[in-house]
């Protein structure tokens, strides 16, 4: 039963980051289906969710999930049945790792990882090429 809650611990921090309550999650495991990098991750995002709410602080910061989830994707968000944002969790939990010195723990990511934020990058980059295009016009 998920009843211990640390004062002190990162949950609090990211729920007043995100302005939402970690426990509105159902647990349904539906944003990791839905995610293109789950091989590169070591848990999964619900996975990290579950450790936030069971107060494993430790086991979350020590995740290289923070540090590859939620840069330049959001299909986890729009997957999520109550929409928590995962983008902005993973962000909070990057900047409690970086206040405590915690650097990622991941060896470098597979080519499909690359792939997929180089394609990011790309689309970002010709949105905004479009619009500047729109407004010389």
């Amino acid at each position: 039963m998920r009843l211990r809650i640390n004062e002190d611990g990162i949950r609090n921090q990211v729920e007043e980051g995100i302005q939402r309550t970690l426990t509105s999650c159902l647990q349904c495991s539906k944003c990791g289906g839905g995610c293109a990098y789950t091989e590169e991750f070591d848990l999964t995002p619900r996975q990290i969710i579950e450790s936030l709410l069971d107060c494993q602080d430790e086991k979350v910061l020590d995740s290289r999930t923070i540090w590859m989830c939620g840069k330049n994707c959001s299909g986890c968000q729009i997957i999520c049945p109550v929409g928590l944002p995962l983008n902005e969790i993973m962000s909070v939990l990057r900047g409690v790792a970086e206040e405590r010195s915690i650097e990622p723990k991941y060896a470098q990511p597979s080519l499909i990882y690359h792939k997929f934020e180089h394609c990011a990058k790309h689309r970002r980059e010709g949105e905004a090429s479009e619009s500047m295009d729109g407004r010389e016009a």
